[in-house]
């Protein structure tokens, strides 16, 4: 039977559930596009709203809660001794959501880009991975700081057993509490951000990366498993202080300092993702059921919390998902490894899309070689 006129016939042929899918799937770019080109001023206006709100005293007990940790315990002249956690805690992480995102647009937009452009990194789109780039090291250089800062005084410095003894951990301190708040923020942002920007080939194992890690984040701090959270953030921030760094010398062209920093990025990777997290993986498994007592304590409010074995089990197991995802990713570090021995560099192809678009009859082999150097994007976050 025929189209109808003015119809599309391969469209026409489809079934409708295939319709159906590509307009949802059209209707949600569309919404990804809109807040795409809007990450500046929409984050912007709704904080402003919140601040006008703020002025008046009726509405003060809500608004408050964007802007100040909840749950305070033991205050004394206004103070706090410390905090515990509740579901209040979302409007604080909502608030770090829309700041990080104003931060991260306007920064890569007004100081970024143009550094880039003084750089001279002429065409769009390198300019644009460049700014990428720059604005995860500034983020990853102040987490991994402040990250290392709270864990060297810490009950549970270079003591793992530390992680598990005296749970729950009740009591939280406001710098800590405010610093894992962040955190969280950060990797919500960072599957919008993963949306909202042009698709990349490891786009499926970036996305599960960022759920499988929200949920961690998530389920550590409602059980209280805040430690060995803290730690693992830890671990994985500094590897991406190098990997960034190392993009954006590839960028400006400074090929051998590239695959130095390349190279301390992928001593770090391994120590620290593969060696270090293992064991801190291996301490939940073993360790943390002997340790933890499984009787259930309760806060000075009443509310009670108990180590739930099954619980425990499923934490574990993200664990493990997350480790999976990142031998993953030393499989493509390890091609580039040999790519570099080869005489190649470490290259960042995606950053290369614009030329790859005017040169579509380059050979087959080039694609090979982007799939080995994909390795420089990110492997913990998307767009650090």
């Amino acid at each position: 039977m025929a189209s109808p006129k003015g119809a599309n016939p391969v469209e026409a042929s489809k079934p409708p559930v295939a319709v159906a899918h590509k307009q949802k799937t059209t209707a949600w770019r569309g919404l990804m596009d809109y807040l795409s080109a809007r990450q500046i001023t929409l984050p912007l206006k709704v904080l402003t709203y919140i601040v006008v709100m703020h002025r008046f005293a009726a509405l003060r007990p809500y608004t408050r809660k964007f802007f100040h940790l909840q749950y305070p315990k033991h205050e004394v002249d206004g103070v706090a001794a410390y905090y515990s956690r509740g579901r209040d805690d979302i409007y604080f992480v909502l608030t770090g959501i829309l700041a990080l995102t104003f931060l991260r647009a306007a920064c890569m937009d007004f100081v970024l880009v143009p550094m880039a452009r003084a750089l001279k990194i002429t065409k769009r789109k390198p300019q644009l991975r460049f700014a990428e780039q720059g604005w995860a090291l500034i983020y990853y250089t102040s987490s991994t700081w402040i990250g290392f800062y709270l864990y060297y005084h810490s009950p549970y410095w270079l003591n793992v057993e530390e992680l598990w003894r005296g749970y729950p951990h009740f009591e939280l301190d406001p710098f800590f509490k405010a610093y894992y708040l962040i955190q969280f923020s950060f990797w919500v942002q960072q599957i919008f951000v993963l949306n909202m920007e042009e698709k990349r080939k490891d786009h499926y194992q970036m996305f599960t990366h960022h759920i499988v890690t929200c949920a961690l984040m998530c389920g550590s701090y409602y059980y209280y498993y805040t430690r060995v959270g803290h730690l693992i953030l830890v671990l994985m921030d500094g590897v991406d202080t190098l990997l960034a760094s190392a993009k954006m010398l590839k960028y400006l062209r400074y090929d051998t300092m590239c695959d130095a920093m390349f190279g301390l990025f992928v001593i770090a990777w391994v120590v620290l993702r593969h060696g270090l997290y293992n064991y801190v993986t291996w301490s939940a498994y073993f360790q943390a059921p002997v340790l933890v007592a499984e009787n259930c304590l309760r806060d000075e409010d009443g509310q009670e919390t108990c180590f739930n074995p099954a619980l425990h089990r499923v934490f574990v197991v993200l664990l493990i998902a997350l480790q999976i995802i990142t031998l993953i990713w030393l499989y493509m570090i390890v091609r580039v490894i040999v790519k570099i021995l080869k005489g190649g560099g470490a290259e960042d192809s995606r950053s290369d899309d614009e030329d790859s678009d005017e040169e579509e009859g380059e050979a087959e082999g080039e694609e090979e070689e982007e799939e080995e150097e994909e390795v420089m994007e990110e492997k913990v976050s998307d767009d650090n």
